[in-house]
């Protein structure tokens, strides 16, 4: 995977998928985390960033989605497990399988990757301005994707 880390600064190339069906969107917590996020992962050298992301949602999901669109590119610096991140993130919209379980789930249930590791729940998407969701700047390009006709980019210092 293409992440390094250099005393306490670390380097992740990451791709994030955007699912919503029904107004709701899926996100994932893990135990540790009081917070939430876009699932995806980290991109592999020789790997294109949309196949990433297919891999990835297989790796967590065991789901096959078909990949939408770009729609960000997100340059985000933060500080995490006392490192600090500089993330570039692709961001992905995609979709499940027509009519598949998956999109009809209530509440937390685990993801199969590392023993269930991953915490995943949808949300309504009005619910992501109560809840602590990063990069904070989504919040508002997620209510409506589909006044994104254009990629956007942006540059967070947290």
């Amino acid at each position: 995977m293409i992440s390094f880390t250099q005393d306490r600064d670390k380097f992740n190339f990451r791709v994030v998928g955007i699912v919503i069906h029904n107004d709701r969107i899926l996100l994932h917590t893990t135990l540790k985390d009081d917070f939430w996020t876009l699932p995806g992962g980290r991109v592999e050298f020789q790997e294109s960033t949309d196949k990433t992301l297919v891999r990835e949602i297989k790796e967590e999901l065991d789901i096959d989605i078909k990949i939408d669109r770009l729609i960000f590119i997100n340059e985000d610096f933060f500080e995490y497990d006392d490192l600090n991140y500089h993330e570039i993130g692709f961001y992905y919209l995609f979709s499940f399988p027509e009519g598949h379980e998956i999109v009809g789930m209530n509440g937390e249930f685990n993801g199969i990757e590392d023993g269930g590791r991953l915490i995943f729940k949808w949300f309504h998407i009005q619910e992501l301005q109560n809840i602590e969701v990063y990069p904070e700047r989504l919040k508002e390009d997620l209510k409506d994707l589909s006044q994104t006709n254009i990629i956007k980019h942006y540059i967070e210092y947290q």
